[in-house]
């Protein structure tokens, strides 16, 4: 190979092993961090609604809905099938929708 080829190839090499190394520095947020942010900044001028579930004793924050015009309607019309027919949820439980104000 060539001196250029090779500088090249390893110069990729070093800036994909950074990357890698930089995914791992990614912080982590707790789900009521994310909701309580939410609860504070609007997004495009609306509220963001979360997509949640009552399961096994718990609720279970999987989803935000942001960037419609209604956001609400969206997130009802998401849910509804999965509320209706249960053999559509891996894991029984009541999905609902919260507007984050």
């Amino acid at each position: 190979m060539r001196p250029a080829i090779l500088i090249a190839v390893a110069l990729l090499i070093a800036v994909a092993l950074a990357c890698f190394m930089a995914c791992d520095q990614v912080s982590n947020i707790a789900s009521a961090d994310l909701e309580d942010f939410f609860r504070h900044h609007k997004v495009d001028g609306d509220y963001v609604v979360a997509m949640k579930k009552r399961s096994l004793g718990t609720v279970s924050y999987f989803a935000t809905i942001h960037g419609y015009p209604d956001n609400l309607s969206v997130c009802e019309a998401v849910i509804a099938p999965y509320n209706k027919n249960e053999s559509l949820s891996a894991i029984p439980g009541e999905y609902f929708c919260e507007v984050l104000r």
